[in-house]
């Protein structure tokens, strides 16, 4: 499985969180990650819009999608809260 991402990305202002895009095979994969998942990779910094916590921890966001698209989530591929609690690992 070939997995890359585009390093694009937009503000979801329905969920308050964050789209990118990662590309599967060739084909596009939307990810989603939770204006919690943003807050909680890293609680230093609260106060940072999601724009700014996710360019903060892209590459950590990144490793957790492909985790869980090599488990077979399909798109949108959500990332919760309960995916970055253990990111040290990544």
């Amino acid at each position: 499985m070939n997995i890359t991402f585009s390093g694009k990305f937009a503000v979801n202002s329905q969920a308050f969180g964050i789209n990118f895009e990662a590309v599967v095979n060739g084909n596009s994969v939307i990810c989603s990650v939770s204006t919690d998942a943003l807050q909680d990779i890293d609680p230093s910094n609260p106060y940072d819009t999601v724009e700014q916590q996710f360019r903060a921890n892209q590459s950590s966001f990144e490793a957790i999608a492909e985790q869980k698209i090599r488990s077979g989530a399909l798109s949108p591929v959500v990332i919760t809260s309960c995916d970055v609690g253990n990111t040290e690992n990544l």
